[in-house]
């Protein structure tokens, strides 16, 4: 029986050395990629997150026509502005059907609000009886069965609940099942034109408040006329598209308390409005940012009006630069632009000197590119 010869193919295999090269090519070309890969998905995040603050801008437009003009009712801000599921421009779109929790920035590793540890952990017993802010809400509505039925803040401070003294598992599911999983989240931070537009001032130029005894801190509400109205803008020398509305949140410095809806324990949060018009001397001093004060009586406007007017800023450090070094911010006239931090102290300077957080005095926001006075009729008052 014959035997079957072996033929050579005359194609010979690859070398080990060869096959080196072309894993080692192959490794090149996707560390080449990789960046641009992270780049466009970066873009595709701004581009989301610039859409958000659109659909967001169209709300707010929205609601001033069912509202009496007002923009939104509040801050998403328990303390400041009461119940956060009744009064906040959170409340208000997720009442349009907008999942305002769902539409994260995905680019800022704050996923959430720090009024979500106030939710979470906030001893409650008093605000029943908390006669500056409306803690709680409407009174409770009734089902079809008679039963009681509550927003989630007043249930919270109910004695009813056993939530209100502090934390616990059971506040904790509640806060996730009733506030966050229904969207009243977000990582957007409101501006203080939104939710304050304008201080009250006295003869003297000193904050004036509608209620004694509720405190006087410009981001208060206490101190500010409230949400801004489509009438106070249309009406006012200032262009719409300079006045900020909302933006990318910066760190508050907070971190979530306890894990919540995929979140866990020491996420970061962002805080829910900008600062408003404070003193620019007191950065480079290393003292707290704080609005003018006067002793009164003092000779009125003539002393007051030049401070407020040429010697505050708006302190806009509240807002954050999630990508790479870029802010998104909607607009008034519901533009959305980006602003960029060229000198990464992930800050954005309207005018400050070096200090405060701001690294240096590079102005990253100057006055043509976004509104900065104490009022928006500062020519006016």
């Amino acid at each position: 029986m014959p035997i079957a010869s072996h033929r050579y193919s005359g194609r010979p295999a690859f070398t080990l050395v060869e096959m080196l090269v072309v894993i080692a090519v192959i490794g090149i070309l996707i560390a080449l990629l990789l960046p641009a890969l992270h780049l466009a998905r970066e873009v595709a995040r701004g581009m989301a997150c610039s859409s958000n603050l659109r659909q967001f801008g169209v709300g707010f437009h929205t609601h001033a026509e069912q509202h009496r003009d007002a923009y939104c009712s509040g801050a998403f801000d328990w303390r400041k502005d009461g119940a956060i599921t009744e009064f906040s421009w959170v409340a208000d779109l997720v009442k349009q059907a907008q999942p305002v929790g769902k539409m994260l920035c995905s680019s800022n590793p704050a996923r959430g609000a720090d009024v979500l540890n106030e939710l979470l952990s906030c001893n409650a017993t008093g605000f029943a009886s908390n006669s500056c802010v409306n803690m709680l809400g409407p009174p409770p509505s009734k089902a079809p069965d008679g039963s009681d039925v509550y927003n989630p803040c007043r249930w919270i401070a109910d004695s009813k609940s056993g939530f209100a003294a502090g934390p616990s598992p059971a506040r904790t599911a509640y806060v996730e099942e009733y506030v966050v999983q229904e969207f009243y989240n977000t990582n957007y931070t409101a501006s203080w034109w939104l939710v304050r537009s304008e201080v009250r001032l006295n003869a003297y130029g000193n904050l004036r408040p509608a209620i004694s005894g509720c405190g006087n801190a410009i981001d208060g509400r206490n101190v500010t006329a409230g949400p801004l109205h489509r009438t106070t803008m249309d009406i006012s020398s200032t262009p719409s598209s300079n006045v900020p509305l909302l933006g990318d949140g910066g760190a508050s410095g907070e971190n979530l308390e306890y894990p919540l809806a995929g979140l866990s324990s020491g996420s970061p949060l962002v805080r829910s409005l900008t600062k408003g018009p404070v003193l620019i001397a007191n950065c480079p001093n290393g003292q707290a940012f704080n609005p003018p004060a006067f002793a009164e009586p003092n000779a009125g406007k003539s002393v007051w009006w030049s401070v407020w007017t040429q010697q505050t800023l708006q302190d806009y450090r509240n807002f954050g630069v999630p990508h790479r070094g870029t802010c998104n911010v909607l607009f008034c006239d519901g533009s959305v632009r980006s602003v960029a931090d060229p000198n990464k102290d992930d800050q954005l300077n309207n005018g400050f000197p070096a200090g405060g957080g701001f690294a240096d005095n590079t102005v990253e926001w100057p006055k043509d590119e976004v509104f900065s006075r104490y009022a928006l009729d500062y020519k006016k008052l």
